[in-house]
């Protein structure tokens, strides 16, 4: 047995989750950890709320609200969307709690005592207008790499995080003014004290090729302290030294580290010991994220685990930016679907099924989502459906075999496909395993136990309720998904005595949707 800790990246309490954040980052998490448990390990879901962000900042000054309410606000509407597509964080970090900001100074701390914290004169943007230092998103310019819009502490387009003294261009966001540059003392992570074992660390890793040359090419070629404190108010503040008091930690720091508070509070209810854990071989760490915090994940996270003594992740998975009508979902210019709404107008089976094929390997920038693929969604689970309905209402023969060697290679090839992260190979396992079974056109229905249940466990962590649904009314209420390829006893009814999960999608949503975004060209499947 195996422990798994899958870590999502924590969102920014700015707005309820759109269907990029859980697409790209929330669903995959959840597929994985629901897969490892199938398959008899211990998986343990672990994200939070990053509260210390500007973005939380910027919309509260729009709404003309206090910080910290815009914040409590938003979390609970995160944690609403997470519910509305089925999935439930075994331990969700508030980053403002008085448990986190205790562990995340104990981690600046340690970093100090390993010798890899530097304190040294920097500079940070100030707007002399508002008679402030500007801080992440409050700053905003152009790269210096790519010349793409950026904010001044990370390039969504080309990934580099950037030092405030080459920023083009760079103005305040509240009011939007040009920014100056001001001395500051600051800590910095001595990134290259640390390149050379990081590099070595990240050769021996099973992580993306795509993700793991980019970081090794950064350490390679252009490693360089990564500053750690700022003047900002709203966040974890540093105790010492003297000369950092009054600064708090960036957030690409501090709020990464959810993951850890919530793995010591994982491992406190089971009776663990968190370091111990860490350390075992048995242990894994996952990170799952959008193209925007591959930087900070792969280097600065990484590398903080590294300087700490223990192992780096054994993978990430990264996702480009969701697109809706080629643009990028955003929360700030509304150019979103959001969770919940969309799940309670087509219901969380479509919808999960259709988030997850959207994804693609990193780099393709293909991770489209349509009005038609969500149509598609719905017509394909239908298909499974209706199939799966024929089979129990109609069939003869129940046979009870074991599975043959064509559908042990799918349970094999499906288990190394979502272990590798490879989700988009498993859903065409799934789609392979429906067409070899022939549940769609058997004209006996004499049907094979077995591979039934194979079906319905293929189908679990993607669709969990459908799953479960119909597993427990074929093989009774003890059923449980198994990629274990033993022939299993049916328990045939004569009827499905409950509705289908594939809600087709309402006339008024696409209607809502053609009006928001533009007609779209349904294909008829």
């Amino acid at each position: 047995m195996r422990t798994y800790f899958i870590c999502p990246a924590p969102p920014c309490p700015n707005g309820k989750l759109h269907l990029g954040h859980i697409g790209g980052v929330y669903l995959p998490a959840d597929i994985f950890v629901r897969f490892q448990r199938m398959a008899g390990h211990r998986a343990y879901y672990i994200t939070g709320s990053d509260e210390h962000g500007t973005y939380t900042l910027e919309t509260a000054r729009k709404l003309g609200r206090s910080f910290s309410e815009v914040a409590e606000g938003y979390v609970h509407k995160i944690l609403e969307c997470l519910r509305a597509v089925q999935i439930t964080p075994d331990v969700f970090v508030r980053t403002s709690s008085a448990i986190h900001k205790g562990n995340a100074l104990a981690i600046f701390r340690e970093l100090q005592a390993a010798g890899y914290v530097d304190v040294r004169q920097g500079v940070q943007l100030y707007c002399e207008h508002c008679d402030e230092f500007a801080a992440d998103s409050l700053a905003t310019g152009r790269c210096p790499a790519c010349s793409s819009p950026c904010d001044s502490n990370l390039c969504e387009n080309c990934g580099l995080a950037l030092q405030h003294d080459t920023i083009r261009d760079a103005r305040h966001v509240t009011c939007g003014c040009n920014l100056v540059l001001r001395p500051i003392t600051q800590a910095v992570f001595d990134m290259p004290r640390l390149a050379h074992s990081l590099h070595e660390a990240i050769g021996e890793s099973v992580w993306p090729e795509p993700i793991r040359a980019k970081a090794r090419a950064w350490l390679h070629r252009e490693v360089r302290g990564l500053p750690m404190t700022r003047h900002f108010r709203h966040g974890v503040e540093v105790k010492q030294p003297d000369s950092l008091i009054g600064q708090t930690l960036l957030t690409w720091f501090e709020g990464l580290w959810c993951f850890d508070t919530g793995i010591r509070e994982q491992c406190a209810r089971a009776g663990l010991d968190a370091n111990a854990a860490l350390h075992d071989q048995n242990t894994e760490i996952l990170f799952f994220m959008g193209q925007d915090n591959r930087f900070y994940y792969t280097l600065g996270v990484a590398g903080a685990l590294l300087a700490r003594g223990y192992p780096i992740p054994k993978n990430h998975s990264v996702q480009d930016f969701y697109k809706l009508k080629g643009e990028k979902f955003s929360t700030s210019r509304d150019h979103a679907l959001w969770g919940d709404e969309v799940a309670g107008d087509v219901g969380p089976n479509v919808l999960r099924y259709a988030l997850a094929r959207v994804a693609k390997p990193f780099g393709t920038d293909a991770n489209d989502f349509s009005l038609d693929g969500l149509v598609s969604a719905a017509s394909r689970i239908r298909v499974w459906e209706d199939a799966l309905r024929r089979c129990a209402e109609s069939a003869r023969t129940v046979e009870s075999t074991e599975l043959s060697p064509n559908f042990r290679r799918f349970a094999e090839d499906y288990a190394d496909a979502v272990t590798a992260l490879r989700f988009w190979d498993a859903l065409d396992i799934i789609d392979r395993c429906f067409e070899l079974a022939g549940f769609a056109h058997a004209d006996d229905w004499t049907w094979n136990a077995a591979q039934i249940s194979l079906f319905l466990s293929l189908l679990y962590p993607v669709v969990p309720e459908l799953a479960m649904g119909y597993g427990q009314h074929y093989f009774g209420g003890a059923w449980r998904p198994s990629l274990e390829t033993s022939a299993v006893a049916a328990q045939p009814k004569t009827s499905v005595d409950f509705p289908c999960f594939s809600t087709p999608i309402p006339a008024n949503f696409a209607a809502e949707y053609n009006k928001r975004f533009g007609k779209e060209q349904i294909s008829q499947s």
